[in-house]
């Protein structure tokens, strides 16, 4: 990656940071965005430090935002990582509104739709260039009657309809830019052990008096009936080492697909 010059949105926290940490270690330089600066406590270590801009990618001037500050302090693009993401919703299908389907299709769907538009025709000029999306399994398996405690459910109906709208667009985005030698692919985590999520699993087993792999264990269970045969989650290092070998030039042959990487939790459909 010694040269390459990358975009992460999504990239100040949880799977962008360890995505972002990888990618400059590898020797690329990497600009992140989000919509809110990252904590001081934090930030990576200093070697490992990406250049940032703030920007909320929901919006067409947030979008333009991002693309001029690519030109300015990067010069153009050879790698895209659309990290950035929605949440899920609360109560059923019913209680999703406009506004909520239009503010999640916004940021999971047209942020990469207008990304694209903007930077890869650079690519194209150049020759060269790998796009990658950061989907979910969920869009196989939208999760609903989520308990997001006492009473109060959530479901990821409409975050999961985007993610699916955003695999449908690579695979047709990867047809079309494959010949200009510009690699398109999706990546599909399930459960993901974020430091948020750790986080909370803590919380949660100090109250309970039990151990963080306990509840953890509890969670994917809730939702994963049928369990991750792995036996846990995967690791936010783990899909950026996938994201690495994708970026680089070792993967050369590898276009229009979807890499899924969730412990065996999604059933063969």
């Amino acid at each position: 990656m010694r040269g390459k010059r990358v975009l992460v949105t999504g990239g100040t926290q949880g799977l962008g940071a360890a995505t972002a940490v990888r990618l400059i270690r590898a020797g690329a330089t990497v600009l992140v965005t989000a919509r809110t600066a990252p904590k001081p406590d934090a930030a990576p270590s200093e070697e490992a430090q990406p250049l940032f801009v703030q920007a909320d990618l929901s919006t067409v001037s947030g979008v333009e935002t991002v693309v001029r500050e690519v030109h300015q302090r990067l010069g153009g693009l050879d790698v895209l990582v659309t990290n950035v993401g929605a949440t899920v919703v609360d109560g059923g299908f019913a209680d999703a509104d406009d506004r909520q389907w239009s503010s999640i299709l916004d940021i999971a769907l047209m942020a990469a739709v207008r990304l694209d538009r903007a930077l890869v025709p650079g690519m194209l000029a150049a020759g060269r260039g790998v796009v990658l999306y950061i989907t979910s399994i969920h869009r196989n398996m939208p999760l609903t009657n989520l308990r997001a405690g006492g009473d109060k459910t959530q479901n990821s109906i409409v975050l999961s309809a985007a993610k699916a709208a955003l695999t449908a667009y690579s695979k047709g985005l990867a047809n079309e830019v494959a010949s200009g030698g510009v690699r398109v692919n999706t990546i599909a985590p399930g459960f993901i052990l974020t430091p948020a999520l750790e986080e909370t699993a803590d919380r949660l087993a100090h109250e309970a008096g039990t151990d963080r792999t306990t509840v953890l264990g509890q969670i994917a269970n809730a939702v994963y009936p049928g369990g991750i045969p792995l036996g846990r989650g995967v690791t936010t290092g783990e899909i950026a080492e996938l994201v690495a070998f994708l970026s680089s030039d070792r993967a050369p042959a590898i276009i229009g697909t979807e890499l899924v990487i969730d412990g065996g939790a999604l059933p063969v459909i």
